[in-house]
C-alpha cells in the first residue's frame, strides 16, 4: 500500500511541475491531479488508521480491512463532527462520545470535507477552471491533517471517530 504521505508528496511534486507552454505554473491537469492525489492521501491516513482500530492481525489484513471503508460514509462521519462535535451521532448514540473532540480532529474532518469537495471538482466538474493558489491550499490542508497526531494516536475521542467512519451508517439500522 502507498504510504498518505507518499500520495501528498506527489500532489506537492505535481505542483511543482511547469506546463509545456512555457509558463511557470503548472498545466491545469496537473493541479487537477494534485488536489486528488491529496485527497486520497488523507483517505487512506484515515482509513489505516481506522482499520488499525479493528484488525490486529498483522499488515496484510489491516491494508485488506481498509476496502471496507466507503468515501460516502467517512465523508458523512466527518460533516457529523464539523457540523456538531458535542453531538456528531444520533440521537442515541451520543453515549460513544465520552469526551469533547479535540479541535485538531475537527480540523482533520473539515478538511477531509474540503478535500472531497477539490477532489470531485478536479476529477469531474471540467467547466471549472483550476487555479493555482487553490490547488496549493487544498494540498497544503492536506499536508497539515497528515501531521495532525489525531489521524494516527489511539486516543478515546480518535477512536470513537475512526469506528464511525467504517460502522456509524450501520448503527441507526433496525432489524
Amino acid at each position: 500500500m502507498i504510504a498518505a504521505s507518499a500520495w501528498v508528496m506527489h500532489a506537492r511534486s505535481l505542483l511543482a511541475l511547469q506546463s509545456d507552454a512555457g509558463s511557470t505554473r503548472p498545466a491545469e491537469i496537473n493541479l487537477r491531479r494534485a488536489v486528488s492525489s491529496a485527497y486520497y492521501g488523507l483517505f487512506h491516513a484515515l482509513t489505516l488508521a481506522g482499520s488499525s482500530v479493528f484488525a490486529g492481525g498483522g499488515e496484510k489484513l489491516r491494508f485488506q480491512a481498509t476496502r471496507a471503508f466507503s468515501h460516502t460514509a467517512v465523508r458523512k462521519v466527518c460533516g457529523a463532527y464539523v457540523r456538531s462535535p458535542l453531538k456528531p451521532f444520533t440521537a442515541g448514540y451520543e453515549h460513544l462520545n465520552e469526551q469533547q473532540p479535540s479541535p485538531e480532529l475537527i480540523v482533520v474532518a473539515r478538511t477531509f470535507e474540503l478535500l472531497q469537495e477539490g477532489r470531485y471538482a478536479a476529477d469531474y466538474d471540467l467547466l471549472v477552471t483550476f487555479e493555482f493558489e487553490r490547488a496549493e491550499r487544498l494540498v497544503e490542508l492536506a499536508e497539515e491533517a497528515l501531521t495532525a497526531p489525531e489521524t494516527v494516536l489511539i486516543r478515546p475521542d480518535t477512536v470513537v471517530f475512526l469506528t464511525a467512519l467504517l460502522l456509524a451508517d450501520r448503527w441507526t439500522r433496525r432489524g
